[in-house]
């Protein structure tokens, strides 16, 4: 038997007449898969085709077939929740939506005061009461005579209208309208202005900044939605809602809403289906905000604290837990000792859902019968088919599997015939080697198939492949030779950053560092440390646009321009980098230009003159607190204009003080994934310990920079200079 397999082996299947042989029986195999797979699916259709017959021809089926799948279908019941969610969804988008428009009116007020003339504003008067009015209302013991609050309360009055608009429109939802400073004090507008006085007829006090719907909204940074609670002015259950106005990126306002809880009530009634059915609306916390049910295990609770996913009943607990985590579903679930059928949707809107219940003797006490007559009407049938399929289909594997062995010895015969000159081929390409690569062409390549253009193609190949091998050798030494030019460039490029002399570190008015690294051979990053003279110290920071040689050579044309005219120039830096940017200019042929950082300090006064040209904000730190990045008089970049003005700064620095400069290369340095390094963690790093050294503070920055991108490559030059003065008496 093993013999016969051998002979079996070596007859189809070795060398690449046996590899077209596999691809054959490969084909072959996938194409007999396809027909019988293909062939099943009819005939499954075909089943299926039986037993719908079957269905439709019982008169047991048809007479309550309509009725039992209307009642039975799950998926109409996932559906009824998901439009059932986006209704109640919708609701909350009205409540929401207006209030979002009032906020880019309150922005527009408190950014553009001048524009609103200031309005006078009183406390709620009961003789509005039932009229839509603008009343004031504040804590208890609150200044109501500050001008600051008094002034910004009076301006946002001209938005009454709008208020007034926003409670009117939504009549029976909204109820009022509130502006809320953050100290507690707040303009509203209602028509109930009567439920704001105590028994005493004093105007009750009212401190926004206490209620949940503020410190919500404060907290999450946006539209924020407050569960079931007792109104502070009227005797009626409420939700509340809370919408932040920024400013500059300070809290300015909170914009308020509230709602009667009997308004969603009535919309929650109308989403039930079935006689047993009935809707619960959870927030966020597992709290239910809404429940019909006075008693058992979705009673609401008074003051809204109980979480049902901690529940003693498992199935309930389960169900909530995934509700609440914004799931769409359906499960069953026992609830107070009786079996029902859930189904849930998230609530968008606010991050609460809405969940429908239904019981489960209701839902499937049709399909239960329907599915017992169905069976009985259709298995006799079925059986019958199924023994007719299974005699077919082996017939058809036996069938198909002779013919498949027929074709494999047919193209085995004719395949080896046709391969013998490639054979013959393979053998003449062996021999080329070393200096013989020449490829004789023989008459048994002369076929009339592709076999003759494959030796055609071998005898072109062998030609063309050692006048490659010289181009190689030739290509190769000049690359050489250009790579040992580059690295004598990056050197001599480095060399010409000025070092940490003698004269610069023996001065005790302060302490310097920089260091630069380029991306590639050569960058375009500059810095420059320099005395003026005694008590002058230039100081410059620069990045050249572009990448290599061209940026290099404008490198150095920009550091030595920039530092020949602040030793022109001195301490008028404006004057020095306004005649640096013209020689810039005019020798430009390359069409560069540079960021640049320029600047004098006087060593025993502290006073700091520099121009940021286009450049990165410096970071600074006071006196050895945290590092913070300071906002300057920015420039236009060097090299590009002609005649611009160039805008001075002005600093004055205190012992202890240290500032960091750096280009683009550390903040917008990139990990794999493409991610920035960004200022936020460069000021993170300093401010690891901001007392260290210049040299060791540059140090710690780098470490995070490599810690950050890891194994991704430098892309830009990275370059960073950092100072520290101590003054003339240090």
């Amino acid at each position: 038997m093993k013999n016969f397999f051998e002979k079996i082996k070596e007859k189809y299947f070795m060398g690449l007449h046996g590899k077209i042989m596999k691809i054959v029986l490969i084909l072959s195999g996938i194409m007999v898969v396809l027909f019988v797979g293909v062939t099943l699916t009819l005939l499954h259709a075909l089943h299926n085709t039986i037993e719908n017959v079957a269905v439709e021809e019982s008169e047991i089926v048809e007479d309550s077939a309509k009725e039992a799948l209307m009642n039975t279908t799950y998926d109409s019941f996932v559906q009824t929740i998901t439009w059932a969610a986006d209704q109640i969804d919708d609701e909350f988008w009205i409540m929401s939506h207006d209030y979002y428009v009032l906020r880019e009116q309150i922005e527009d007020v408190l950014k553009n005061p001048s524009k609103y003339p200031a309005r006078t504003i009183e406390p709620p008067r009961k003789e509005n009461e039932g009229k839509y009015a603008l009343q004031f209302v504040c804590p208890e013991n609150y200044d109501k005579n500050n001008p600051g609050v008094t002034e910004k309360l009076a301006r946002i009055a001209n938005l009454e209208p709008m208020m007034r608009e926003i409670v009117r429109g939504n009549d029976g939802y909204t109820m009022d309208c509130f502006v809320a400073l953050p100290d507690g004090a707040a303009l509203a507008v209602d028509n109930l202005s009567g439920g704001k006085f105590d028994e005493n007829g004093n105007v009750k006090t009212y401190d926004a900044t206490t209620r949940d719907w503020y410190k919500g909204a404060v907290e999450k940074g946006d539209i924020y939605f407050s569960e079931d609670m007792m109104s502070h002015f009227y005797k009626l259950r409420e939700l509340t809602w809370g919408l932040p106005v920024y400013v500059d990126g300070e809290l300015a306002v909170v914009l308020n809403g509230s709602s009667p809880m009997n308004a969603l009530e009535k919309k929650l009634n109308e989403r039930i289906i079935g006689e047993t059915g009935f809707s619960v609306l959870i927030s966020d916390k597992g709290h239910i905000v809404y429940s019909p049910k006075a008693g058992g295990e979705l009673a609401q609770d008074d003051d809204n604290t109980h979480d049902i996913r901690v529940t003693a009943n498992p199935s309930l607990a389960a169900v909530v837990t995934k509700a609440v985590n914004q799931e769409t579903g359906f499960s069953p679930v026992t609830l107070d000792g009786v079996d029902y059928y859930v189904a849930y949707a998230p609530v968008d809107s606010v991050g609460w859902t809405l969940m429908m219940f239904i019981s489960q003797g209701e839902l499937e006490r049709d399909s239960i019968a329907l599915q017992g007559k169905l069976s009985a009407a259709s298995d006799n049938t079925l059986d019958e088919f199924d023994k007719y399929v299974k005699i077919n289909a082996a017939a058809l594997l036996i069938g198909l599997f002779i013919v498949v062995l027929v074709i494999a010895h047919v193209i085995s015969v004719r395949t080896k015939k046709a391969l013998k000159p490639i054979s013959s081929l393979t053998e003449e390409v062996y021999k080329m080697d070393g200096d013989h690569m020449v490829f004789e062409m023989k008459e048994e390549y002369m076929t009339d198939n592709e076999i003759v253009v494959l030796a055609e193609a071998f005898s072109d190949m062998s030609v063309r492949l050692q006048s490659s091998l010289n181009e190689i050798l030739k290509r190769t030494a000049e690359e050489e030779r250009m790579n040992a030019e580059i690295d004598a460039a990056s050197r001599i490029q480095l060399a010409m950053l000025p070092s940490l002399s003698e004269s610069i570190t023996s001065r005790e008015e302060f302490d310097i560092y920089a260091h630069m690294v380029p991306a590639k051979h050569v960058g375009g990053d500059l810095y420059d440390f320099f005395l003026i003279d005694d008590n002058h110290l230039g100081i410059v920071v620069g990045d050249v646009s572009g990448k290599g040689i061209s940026a290099a050579l404008f490198m150095v044309l920009a550091k030595n321009t920039i530092q020949n005219q602040l030793m022109t120039y001195g301490n008028d830096v404006v004057a020095a980098v306004t005649e640096a940017n013209k020689l810039l200019i005019r020798d430009n042929a390359a069409h560069l230009f540079v960021t640049a950082w320029v600047g004098v300090l006087t060593l025993d006064t502290g006073e700091l003159r520099f121009v940021d040209a286009g450049h990165e904000l410096a970071a600074v730190s006071k006196k050895g607190e945290e590092f913070t990045v300071e906002k300057d008089n920015h420039s236009i970049v060097m090299g590009m204009i002609d005649r611009v003005e160039f805008f001075l700064n002005e600093v004055q620095l205190q012992s202890g003080d240290t500032i960091y400069l750096f280009t683009d290369g550390i903040v917008e340095a990139k990990d794999i994934n493409g991610d920035l390094f960004k200022k936020e963690r460069m000021l993170d790093a300093l401010n690891i310990n901001p007392s260290l050294s210049p040299e060791e503070l540059d140090k710690v920055v780098r470490e995070k920079v490599d810690e950050f991108v890891g194994d991704a490559e430098q892309f830009d030059d990275i370059t960073s200079l950092c100072l520290r003065y101590y003054g003339k008496n240090s």
